[in-house]
């Protein structure tokens, strides 16, 4: 499969207050997205779920376990701004929070130091996903760190999280994290540029019988055929650097990316000659960042960062906009820089992760207490 030759040189140029195809070109060429915009006025809202204590500050990306529990990680990239606006007084070490059938919060992990990257000291827990093993695997991305990007498992015995090893290293951006079967699909937010300036992400596939503790798998961020583990390529125009983030699997097996900088979502099959195939799918966000495919609805549910926003797709590609606020804290359960979703029964679970970019189209414009789950009933 012939693959877009770039640079792999990047310059990361987003800036967070607090700190911080492959979609083929002729594909591109052969198949036009159709403008979508959301069909309905809002029709439903958002309520508050939970209250978070500040060692939840930044709640990122969730699953759910067979039982009900609901689990999700917070980085707590908020510290330092909250500090200085006074909401806050100590950091909050990195966590992943649980949520029982009885919407009762407890910490299920808490990140210890030798959890941490060795280089940077630190962790970002950003995509989870429960593997077919019953444990939990995560995306530690050390980009913004200087550090080694891993993925780690998150071992599990009667429902406890007992210990963490490293199974993959290598990856630029790990972000959101899928499985389909045995095969564990990771999207790479930031893999490079073109020449001319377009942004280049993607998509690695790993076998969960490469993922050892013993001996790591290492993943390459090359972009040439001869990287066993990339999947697929996206390029998109460049205007944020941040492309390939929310991951999801229908129940027929196709594969749906969100691209952020253009707010599109894009569908990828396998055919039956083992051909990757990308197609444009749905477009007219923002910035989107989680979603989750829901088998008894049979559509996609996806945050848009940027716009404070949630959405429906269905499987015909067609967008209906669910919930969208403006500038809030996050009180009375408006969203709150939402990032993912995670769907329990009729009920979408939304984690506000509260961040805010220092660009003009982004509705947050400053993390701040409260810390929030929200939640919109289908």
């Amino acid at each position: 499969m012939k693959r877009v030759s770039i640079y792999l040189a990047l310059i990361v140029s987003l800036v967070f207050t607090y700190s911080c195809d492959k979609v083929k070109s002729e594909n591109q060429k052969k198949s036009e997205v159709k403008e979508v915009t959301a069909k309905k006025p809002v029709v439903l809202e958002s309520k508050l779920f939970l209250n978070l204590p500040e060692t939840f500050n930044s709640p990122a990306s969730g699953d759910i376990d067979s039982e009900g529990n609901i689990y999700f990680t917070s980085p707590n990239f908020h510290n330092d701004a909250l500090i200085k606006s006074g909401d806050m007084k100590t950091p909050a070490t990195p966590t992943i929070g649980k949520v029982d059938q009885n919407n009762q919060l407890t910490t299920w992990y808490t990140f210890k130091p030798e959890d941490m990257e060795k280089t940077s000291g630190k962790i970002a827990p950003f995509g989870l996903a429960f593997g077919p093993d019953g444990n939990a695997y995560l995306a530690d991305m050390q980009l913004w760190f200087n550090g080694q990007s891993r993925i780690l498992r998150i071992n599990v015995e009667e429902g406890k999280a007992t210990s963490i090893d490293v199974v993959a290293v290598g990856m630029s951006f790990p972000n959101a994290l899928v499985w389909k079967g045995n095969d564990l699909y990771i999207s790479d937010t930031v893999l490079g540029e073109t020449e001319d300036g377009k942004h280049v992400s993607g998509i690695y596939k790993v076998n969960i019988s490469e993922l050892n503790a013993k001996n790591p798998v290492k993943i390459s961020t090359s972009l040439g055929d001869e990287n066993p583990h990339l999947f697929e390529t996206f390029i998109s125009n460049g205007s944020l650097k941040f492309g390939a983030n929310g991951l999801a699997i229908d129940g027929e097996g196709n594969i749906y990316t969100g691209i952020m900088e253009e707010g599109t979502v894009l569908k990828t099959t396998v055919d039956t000659n083992n051909n990757v195939i990308t197609t444009p799918f749905a477009k007219g966000m923002v910035a989107t960042d989680g979603m989750k495919w829901d088998a008894r609805t049979n559509k996609l549910y996806i945050t848009d960062l940027f716009a404070n926003a949630v959405y429906s797709i269905d499987m015909n590609g067609d967008l209906d906009l669910l919930v969208k606020n403006g500038n809030t804290n996050g009180d009375d359960g408006l969203l709150d820089a939402p990032s993912e979703v995670v769907i329990r029964g009729n009920e979408i679970i939304v984690l506000n992760f509260d961040a805010t970019f220092d660009v003009p189209n982004m509705v947050n414009k400053s993390p701040d207490a409260p810390y929030t789950l929200s939640v919109i009933t289908l």
